[in-house]
């Protein structure tokens, strides 16, 4: 009976501990819309507006695009052509979506910015 009650115990320690560990993890909120406000090129980073109700990002927020892993697109609607940019292709009023794991004292980091706006 103490060797079952021993088993159990241990089943449920290991149950809880990778159940913690993996909450974890962070959510990464793709495709989150924004309008771009500002733009630090000394800091490499946008200064947005949500497009969206509730969004993460609220209404103003710093995008840092500092790593230079980040990427940028363009996809154009028409033809469904995508095209690679830089950071300097972009302009103040365009609309973007970025990928952000999370916003803190409304500064947020990005792996992707896609270009929205139909300009290219």
């Amino acid at each position: 009976m103490k060797r079952k009650l021993f088993f159990t115990v241990i089943l449920l320690s290991l149950t809880v501990g990778l159940t913690a560990c993996g909450m974890s993890e962070k959510t990464t909120y793709m495709g989150v819309n924004a309008e771009i406000l500002e733009i630090n090129t000394e800091l490499k980073g946008f200064v947005v507006k949500s497009l969206d109700d509730n969004s993460i990002l609220g209404e103003k927020c710093y995008v840092s695009c500092e790593n230079p892993e980040v990427y940028y697109i363009y996809c154009d609607n028409k033809s469904g052509d995508t095209q690679d940019l830089t950071y300097e292709d972009f302009i103040v009023g365009d609309h973007i979506t970025v990928d952000v794991q999370s916003v803190e004292n409304s500064y947020t980091l990005t792996s992707r910015v896609q270009l929205l706006t139909q300009r290219l």
